[in-house]
């Protein structure tokens, strides 16, 4: 039976595993966490559990073989290159050559990928890289090591936490504090606001516009790749705010994923930087970094972006829509690199004052609108179903049915009351700390609108989480 982070069974076990987890000898919560963690990956994907204890042990060898010193320079960079490619060949089998509807490869067998075996294997290469390039040293304790590649709270979906800031808060566990388990609480409760009753309700508004494009108009079609964008920024953060939630109950914390106003970013570029930010500056660091070492000439290292870009596609999936989305997404941020001085003018002569209020709200509007030529691939998964959507969205073949229904107002108004607390909270703060800071009435209010907004409006069945698929 899989534990979802939606369902009663998960807060009822962390209701019974955090006061357990505090009574544990420090020396002894990793063995602990170890066993939560093997029973819920187990949970998920338990016969493929012997790939994710096959590639922690190859991780631990060859982070042990990079930190010999012994060995020379060519030697260290092979051994790299070698064992990469072997922790890459379960995820590059399971999720390439026999994935699930596959429209790139000729395979299409009913095979089910571990669930998380990007993100560990993406924690494997990161490690490794990292003590090739002497950032770290390599891990010693293969529970430890263990653990940093299977703690259940980011096992699914992240965030991507990098080993020297997750892996001391796991060797070095602090004591039992009040104030972790209060901001552990509103993590969870705000996570769930955002998934039970922002996401799911605009998944319900979505989802027959984006199965049947024909049967609606195209300002509908575009309104509802806009709303997309948000149901997957509330699923997606969502599931981040819960998982930060887990982790901070136990005096963990967890690295900040997403932006709290990531829908009204006003550039591409800011956009780009504040979505799934632990795996992006993955992209940025390990990917980019890697292929653009020495190089100077400004058409290189546009090809290298580009290359990351639909690297950074292609790893949702193997479909031509993905690589389409990633192409997308550099040539607008491209595009905006070379011109950004040209529209600084532009604006101007518009009358616009650089940096203020009309021209932040003037530049959103613009992102979001040019924002759905993109999005709207990722959405679709596949080559002919973008075709489709972008055919009634250009009025091809569109119909007649409109978005416009009393369940999209309602799903408007909770958005507004998201996006307030976004506002108030700024881009410095998240949900736990801005509320810590409150008085307590302040937070008991707030705490009591949200849980009521879940018990009220919230879905009682919600599918997954958008980004376990990936």
């Amino acid at each position: 039976m899989m534990i979802k982070f939606t369902d009663f069974s998960y807060f009822l076990l962390q209701f019974l595993i955090v006061p357990v987890y505090y009574k544990v000898p420090d020396g002894k919560k990793w063995i602990f966490l170890l066993v939560l963690s093997t029973l819920f990956n187990a949970s998920w994907s338990g016969k493929y559990l012997p790939v994710w204890l096959i590639l922690v042990g190859i991780c631990y060898v060859a982070g042990k073989y990079l930190g010999n010193q012994a060995y020379s320079k060519k030697q260290r960079k092979m051994l790299l290159i070698i064992s990469i490619t072997i922790c890459l060949l379960p995820l590059l089998f399971f999720k390439y050559l026999v994935p699930i509807n596959n429209s790139m490869s000729p395979v299409a067998l009913n095979w089910l990928a571990p669930i998380g075996i990007s993100y560990y294997t993406f924690l494997i290469i990161g490690y490794l890289t990292d003590v090739h390039r002497r950032y770290i040293k390599p891990e010693n304790h293969l529970g430890y090591l263990a653990l940093y590649l299977g703690f259940f709270p980011t096992l699914l979906a992240g965030p991507l936490e990098r080993t020297r800031q997750l892996v001391p808060q796991l060797r070095n566990p602090v004591a039992y504090q009040e104030e972790n388990i209060k901001a552990g609480i509103y993590f969870i409760i705000w996570g769930l606001f955002k998934k039970v009753v922002l996401a799911a309700r605009f998944a319900d508004i979505t989802n027959p516009v984006f199965d049947e494009p024909g049967k609606y108009t195209g300002f509908s079609v575009t309104l509802a790749i806009l709303l997309f964008s948000v149901q997957l920024y509330c699923d997606f953060s969502g599931y981040c705010d819960i998982a930060t939630g887990s982790a901070r109950l136990l005096g963990i914390k967890l690295s900040k994923n997403f932006s709290n106003r990531y829908y009204f970013t006003p550039s591409r570029t800011e956009s780009w930087t504040s979505w799934n930010i632990t795996v992006t500056s993955w992209f940025r660091d390990y990917i980019f970094f890697n292929i653009s070492k020495g190089v100077t000439n400004t058409k290189r290292l546009e090809f290298n972006r580009l290359l990351t870009f639909i690297i950074t596609g292609l790893w949702h999936g193997p479909s031509w829509s993905f690589v389409i989305w990633g192409s997308l997404q550099w040539a607008y941020i491209n595009f905006e690199m070379r011109t950004k001085q040209f529209w600084q003018k532009f604006y101007v002569s518009l009358g616009f004052t650089i940096g203020s209020q009309v021209h932040y709200l003037w530049r959103v509007v613009v992102r979001l609108l040019t924002g759905t030529l993109i999005m709207g691939w990722f959405r679709a998964a596949e080559l002919s179903s973008g075709v489709k959507l972008y055919s009634s969205m250009f009025g091809i073949t569109s119909g007649a049915a409109s978005l416009i229904t009393p369940s999209f107002m309602l799903s408007i108004t909770l958005f507004v009351v998201m996006d307030i607390f976004n506002y108030k909270m700024g881009e410095k703060e998240d949900i736990a700390s801005y509320l810590l800071k409150r008085p307590a009435i302040g937070r008991r209010l707030s705490m009591l609108l949200l849980v009521q907004l879940v018990l009220i409006f919230g879905r009682t069945t919600v599918a997954n989480f958008y980004y376990i698929q990936f």
